[in-house]
């Protein structure tokens, strides 16, 4: 069946009947027609993905397959044949492309873990990690023309990156999607829509990106990273003084920890002293302006974290966690808090 297809790709509109393969992973497009041709490029392992629209009836799956979906650059039209609605009676599967539904299933943890791990590596400013789970043709489309090709530049440009800058990744969300082909196969790999913080620290200027991304990971390798950026703020990084006061505590601890969003939530990164001996542990952390959530731990464990009250003042409940959470507007010392509580130990 011929498609009306329009590509909207730097700047080029090309027209032509053709019908479009939506995952195609070759470098190039041709397109041919009977006494017309059109001939468009477009990125490696880019998702070509054709006039969807996105049910969110309370379907989070579906939602974040728009995310994936809405976010590509293809609208399609077919001629000689009828504008219906793309309806999925299989619950094993969800979304569609074009007109054709139930183009994507759910993935596996397998993707996500891929993903998480190379959120950590780059925390953890790991070259060596981070390109142990790059493919060799890697390719990472930064934005505003920007991207990395290959894993010998990926090296670069990790390297100088991480060379007088203090990075975090912080995950927010995200989900594994397998696309379906036509024919009811798939190629293997999984695309994790995903959202997430970045954080970067060099000398006294904090950087925040807020951003999705679409990664397509394939045998425990990412090949593909799509980035969109939503926002993104500079700040002078703020010294945030914070104490626990640690005497009410009534079990064994060989250590105190703070940790929060400014070290990805690393239970054992920042760990405290108690330099006067009186059983008040003070730690001095960078933070960007606004909002800090943070909690208290011992032993480096995160297990072993303060339990706090959803609603009591010093706090910030989001779902099932409950954070301590201030608002920082310049350099600041915190109060003294009790462990696992708003107020003192008096």
């Amino acid at each position: 069946m011929g498609c009306l297809v329009r590509f909207w790709m730097n700047n080029l509109h090309a027209k032509c009947l053709v019908h479009i393969h939506p995952l195609n992973d070759s470098a190039q497009c041709f397109a041919k027609v009977k006494k017309v041709g059109c001939f468009a490029t477009r990125s490696k392992l880019n998702p070509y993905l054709n006039n969807v629209l996105i049910d969110m009836k309370n379907n989070l799956y579906s939602l974040l397959a728009g995310a994936l979906i809405g976010s590509m650059f293809f609208a399609t039209g077919c001629q000689n044949a009828p504008a219906t609605e793309a309806t999925n009676n299989d619950p094993e599967t969800m979304g569609y492309v074009g007109n054709r539904p139930g183009a994507f299933s759910a993935g596996d943890a397998s993707g996500t873990e891929v993903w998480l791990k190379w959120g950590e590596y780059l925390s953890e400013e790991n070259v060596e990690g981070l390109l142990s789970l790059a493919s060799d043709s890697i390719l990472i489309e930064i934005g505003d023309g920007n991207q990395i090709s290959g894993k010998a530049e990926l090296e670069q440009k990790l390297t100088a990156w991480f060379e007088g800058t203090d990075v975090t990744f912080k995950p927010n969300w995200g989900a594994p999607l397998r696309f379906i082909e036509s024919d009811g196969s798939t190629d293997g790999g999984q695309w994790i829509v995903n959202g997430y913080d970045l954080m970067s620290l060099t000398g006294d200027t904090m950087t925040t990106w807020n951003r999705h991304s679409n990664v397509f990971v394939n045998n425990g390798k990412v090949e593909y990273n799509k980035i969109f950026t939503h926002s993104k703020e500079v700040s002078a990084a703020r010294a945030l003084t914070l104490s626990v006061d640690m005497n009410a505590y009534g079990e064994e601890y060989t250590s105190v920890n703070v940790f929060g969003g400014f070290n990805n939530w690393c239970a054992e990164c920042d760990p405290m002293a108690d330099e006067e001996g009186n059983g008040i542990y003070t730690a001095t952390v960078l933070v960007p302006d606004g909002e800090v959530e943070y909690k208290f731990t011992v032993n480096g464990d995160n297990g072993k974290q303060e339990a706090l009250e959803a609603g009591a003042a010093c706090t910030k409940t989001t779902g099932e966690y409950t954070n301590r959470v201030l608002n920082v507007q310049e350099s600041t010392t915190g109060a003294t808090a009790c462990f696992g509580a708003c107020g003192t130990c008096d």
